[in-house]
């Protein structure tokens, strides 16, 4: 199958899902889990990365790869499903800026 293809059926997949989160009583339900799940572990990276000091210099990546380690600690605790996690993943690896800003923020209001 064609990139394009595949973009299609991905894009339509997505669509559904994200259909299915908004206007489904149970959809509603999964997405609050969902933004649960990710506040709390969201709280524990930017605490690490905050007490570590070492943010300004870390690349995405390795951010990325923080946010693994800490989302499969706490799948083993909560006992979330891999899907739910690799969700949960997702959504804090997209606020890799807005933590940056928030820490540089905090930094500035320290001082």
């Amino acid at each position: 199958m064609g990139r394009f293809k595949n973009g299609l059926l991905l894009g339509g997949v997505l669509g559904v899902t994200l259909t299915w989160l908004s206007v489904t009583k149970r959809g509603r339900e999964v997405r609050e889990e969902l933004l649960d799940h990710a506040a709390v572990v969201y709280g524990e990276v930017k605490e690490r990365l905050k007490a570590s000091g070492a943010w300004s210099k870390m690349q995405k990546s390795e951010y990325i790869t923080l946010v693994r380690d800490l989302v499969d600690r706490y799948a083993v605790k909560t006992g979330i499903a891999r899907e739910l996690k690799e969700l949960i993943v997702k959504i804090l690896g997209s606020q890799w800026t807005s933590l940056q800003k928030q820490l540089r923020d905090d930094d500035k209001t320290s001082l």
